[in-house]
């Protein structure tokens, strides 16, 4: 899923040095737009993730995949 991340705070300055005018709070918002939860996700809620598969309450889950991408993907 789209995670705000370095990436995106480099690319929101590379947007203000060309002339655009907007927070980053509502550059992000903009691109959280078309995500099912409107927002971009959280490093800390891909780490709270992985910690939970990592912990004793994980181990008894093998072979699937977990997205974390706020209802993005069109499989459930």
């Amino acid at each position: 899923g789209q995670i705000v991340s370095d990436q995106w705070v480099r690319r929101h300055k590379a947007m203000l040095a060309q002339g655009a005018n907007e927070s980053f709070e509502d550059y992000a918002a903009k691109l959280g737009a078309n995500i099912p939860m409107k927002r971009l996700g959280k490093a800390e809620e891909f780490a709270a993730l992985a910690c939970f598969l990592c912990s004793e309450q994980g181990g008894y889950i093998t072979g699937t995949a977990i997205n974390v991408d706020g209802g993005a993907s069109p499989v459930v």
